[in-house]
């Protein structure tokens, strides 16, 4: 009942972060957003995931990675946010359960001009207070990534290299690819026993890929989306004795059709097939690989 609760809660309110508006008086619910995670920038935020069977005389099955967030700042010119947020992960339709939510403070911010410059970096930061409840492990954990944006550049493919800067290999796809780079730390302050006990500080890279079938089409465009995202992470730090890796390895792949978006895609719902391997540390999600069919929402 209280999973039904949450979902419940994170459904209830029309959910979005409206950056680069010239509106004064801003509507207090546009100032909400609901997505994936908080480790993405805000225009990249992969929407949240939902899946749940309650079969009959049997136990029910659940898949939901979900954050809602609310941007307490007022727009101004360099595009910056602040979010109080609550995220919750649980998946136990897998080997090893994921049971997981966290609570904190997220930050975006673009720190340049692009009307005046020709690049700028965005910083992407979070502090937050984590609880595994499976493993009963406690931690307050903070990460800084970075990626970059660029104007300047159109839609000709000869600029595919360009970190997120969308464009079209003719009539067939659209595409375009976020790297990112950064840290994360993981501070536990209740553990089940004294080997679990200590810091983790952790180096991070990730890239995710998105392309967009049919382009140009007028039946097709926006319909069809191929993801991926790989992410890795090294413990370059730590004094936790039970922990014997220093790498962590996640990636994921998945379709989706799109059944509903926005014009500049800030708001979506579509249903996707998704194929997971790794482990992500920062989730609480243990190494292992599953496939999953899911509703997906974005606002």
């Amino acid at each position: 009942m209280k999973h039904l609760l949450l979902l419940g809660l994170l459904f209830s309110s029309s959910l979005i972060v409206s950056q680069e508006t010239d509106k004064i008086n801003q509507s207090f619910w546009d100032n909400f957003t609901l997505r994936k995670s908080f480790t993405s920038a805000n225009s990249k935020a992969k929407a949240a995931v939902i899946t749940y069977t309650n079969p009959k005389d049997k136990k029910e099955s659940w898949l939901l990675n979900a954050a809602l967030g609310l941007n307490i700042l007022t727009p101004k010119k360099e595009i910056i946010a602040l979010s109080p947020y609550i995220e919750y992960h649980r998946n136990t339709l897998v080997d090893e359960e994921q049971n997981n939510w966290q609570t904190g403070l997220a930050l975006e911010w673009q720190t340049r001009d692009l009307v005046l410059k020709k690049w700028s970096p965005i910083l992407i930061g979070s502090t937050k207070y984590n609880q595994d409840i499976k493993n009963e492990v406690n931690s307050l954990q903070g990460n800084l990534y970075a990626t970059a944006i660029f104007k300047g550049y159109n839609l000709d493919y000869k600029h595919f290299y360009i970190p997120n800067n969308i464009v079209n290999f003719g009539k067939l796809f659209q595409f375009v690819y976020t790297p990112y780079v950064g840290l994360e730390n993981e501070n536990r302050l209740k553990t089940e026993t004294i080997s679990e006990e200590g810091n983790i500080y952790r180096a991070y890279l990730r890239v995710t890929s998105s392309i967009v079938l049919f382009p140009i089409s007028e039946k097709w465009c926006d319909k069809i989306e191929l993801v991926t995202d790989w992410q890795y992470r090294y413990n370059f730090s730590e004094n936790v004795d039970e922990l014997t890796t220093e790498d962590h390895n996640y990636f994921s792949a998945g379709m989706n059709y799109i059944f509903f978006t926005t014009e500049n895609g800030s708001k979506s719902a579509k249903i996707g097939v998704d194929y997971v391997h790794g482990e992500n540390p920062s989730k609480n999600f243990e190494d292992q690989s599953y496939y999953a069919i899911t509703l997906k929402v974005k606002f």
